[in-house]
């Protein structure tokens, strides 16, 4: 029986090979990024004080997109955690840890050019990660997602190469809001 995260990783493949394929037309760009993503959650109850839980994980993310005119592209992303995180509650830390095991999402970018080097842009799409959390031995993996939206700014280097520096928030599902910076290079072919 496959596992519902193998099913996810297939599908993300071959929406990857179906996007690359359409890409190779040209106005196309591959990207690599180091994300710096805060997890927050603001845990309430009948029982208890409502307690902050956050933490502040690292991933390394690749995009593949594609421009359809001067304004508007289309991407997919991949990215994986590198390594796991302290988790504090309400500012102390615990010996509990979380890391990002793998994520992906799919996104529309609208933006324009100003000045010859700088393109502003908004986006907005879905993202999924899959989430780990340990204490000790005993750990548990969890999927969340949901809808996404962010700016961001690539910078020309040159004619085919740009940094990018980001801000998006992911998601906030069943509480857990996930967003952060990254900042990366891309390359147009």
């Amino acid at each position: 029986m496959f596992k519902s995260s193998s099913i996810i990783k297939t599908n993300v493949a071959a929406l990857l090979v179906a996007f690359s394929a359409l890409s190779f037309a040209g106005d196309s760009y591959i990207a690599a990024s180091v994300g710096f993503v805060d997890a927050y959650e603001k845990v309430t109850g009948d029982a208890i004080e409502p307690v902050t839980v956050e933490t502040k994980l690292t991933a390394l993310n690749a995009r593949l997109g594609k421009h359809y005119g001067e304004y508007f592209a289309a991407e997919v992303r991949l990215g994986v955690g590198l390594g796991d995180d302290v988790i504090q509650i309400d500012g102390v830390d615990t010996i509990a840890n979380l890391e990002i095991r793998d994520m992906y999402g799919i996104y529309a970018r609208a933006g324009a050019r100003i000045a010859e080097r700088f393109y502003p842009y908004a986006l907005i799409g879905y993202s999924h990660a899959n989430l780990e959390g340990s204490i000790d031995q005993f750990t548990a993996e969890g999927d969340f997602g949901g809808v996404s939206y962010g700016i961001g700014l690539d910078v020309q280097i040159k004619r085919d190469l740009s940094a990018n520096l980001e801000y998006i928030s992911y998601f906030d599902s069943l509480g857990l809001e996930l967003s952060g910076f990254s900042l990366g290079l891309s390359r147009a072919f």
